[in-house]
């Protein structure tokens, strides 16, 4: 099954799910998206495609409108999340001053071609702020040109994409990087991702909310938990260093090729002047064995050998027939 771009379709409502049928028939007649295969999950469908435009084109206002017809909704991965997003440094303190809603109604009403989804501020923190776009496009665009904001522009060098580090958990004891859902070691122990009791999260009722991994008062999806944090942290170090060693690899590959190639034209003219100047000479002293062998006959193979010894030239032997 071809999986280069992929979707989760939540039932809206469980009790009633769409068929695959019918999902293949809407996205290919409706939004004119053919899938390349649907597999049922829990709580929805992960659905397909042959090209990552086409869940951009599943993620439009129309393409919601049309999948919640028939009990379906879009979510946005998280890996287009953060390529839709990017993040903007060493901002003026009047600009970061404002609201996350301020600064989303300035950033469309001074740049005509972007469309932001949503400004999020960080803490009390004045000088930084995340913008998410409507498209990884606008995010491209936002990134390679700068932007207004507040009569202001902010350069495209304090601005940079978000990285999406993706972290393997386990939804039913939600540890990380060690084991996949279907693979939990104690499946049938109920745990709430909201306040670590034993039940569901969607049952749970408590207001205070405790970190099955860190035992922090949050969340346990938190992206404040420190131990997420510290996981995406080295897992982006070495995210980097791994594109850091494909770049010096693929340096060294050219540059191994360059020098090759220039080795082999270098050794190739050195060839065809070794040629050219042997050619000359052999002829030369085939001539003079000739002669010789004209004076003293039968002396032809003795004469040129001895000739070409003295040329450093290894030594050959004629058919004296």
């Amino acid at each position: 099954m071809l999986q280069f771009g992929k979707l989760f379709l939540r039932f809206s409502n469980p009790k009633k799910p769409p068929g695959k049928k019918e999902v293949f028939e809407v996205l290919q007649k409706r939004l004119e998206i053919p899938l390349t295969g649907i597999r049922e999950v829990k709580d929805g469908f992960n659905v397909f495609t042959e090209r990552e435009h086409d869940v951009e084109k599943m993620l439009t206002d129309t393409a919601r409108a049309i999948l919640n017809q028939v009990g379906l909704v879009a979510s946005l991965p998280p890996e287009i999340r953060a390529q839709r997003s990017v993040i903007c440094r060493q901002i003026d303190c009047y600009v970061g001053g404002h609201s996350s809603d301020e600064l989303k109604e300035e950033i469309e009403r001074s740049n005509r071609n972007l469309e932001v989804s949503e400004v999020i501020k960080f803490k009390n923190y004045t000088h930084i702020f995340k913008v998410e776009f409507a498209s990884s496009e606008k995010a491209r665009s936002a990134v390679e040109n700068g932007f207004l904001c507040c009569h202001m522009k902010i350069s495209s060098s304090q601005i940079e994409q978000e990285k999406y580090i993706d972290l393997l958990m386990c939804f039913n004891c939600y540890s990380y990087e060690d084991h996949l859902t279907k693979d939990c070691p104690t499946p049938d122990v109920v745990r709430c991702s909201e306040c670590s009791g034993p039940h569901n999260f969607r049952d749970c009722r408590e207001e205070t909310k405790k970190c099955l991994n860190c035992k922090g008062a949050h969340r346990t999806m938190a992206m404040s938990c420190p131990v997420k944090k510290d996981l995406i942290k080295k897992k982006l170090q070495q995210k980097e260093e791994d594109e850091l060693t494909k770049q010096e690899s693929t340096y060294a590959r050219v540059v191994t090729k360059a020098l090759s190639t220039a080795q082999q034209q270098q050794q190739a003219s050195v060839t065809e002047g070794l040629m050219a100047e042997t050619g000359m000479r052999a002829l030369v002293m085939i001539l003079d064995a000739h002669v010789q062998n004209i004076i003293a006959p039968g002396s032809y193979n003795e004469h040129l050998n001895k000739t070409l010894k003295a040329n450093n030239i290894q030594p050959i032997v004629f058919d004296p027939n």
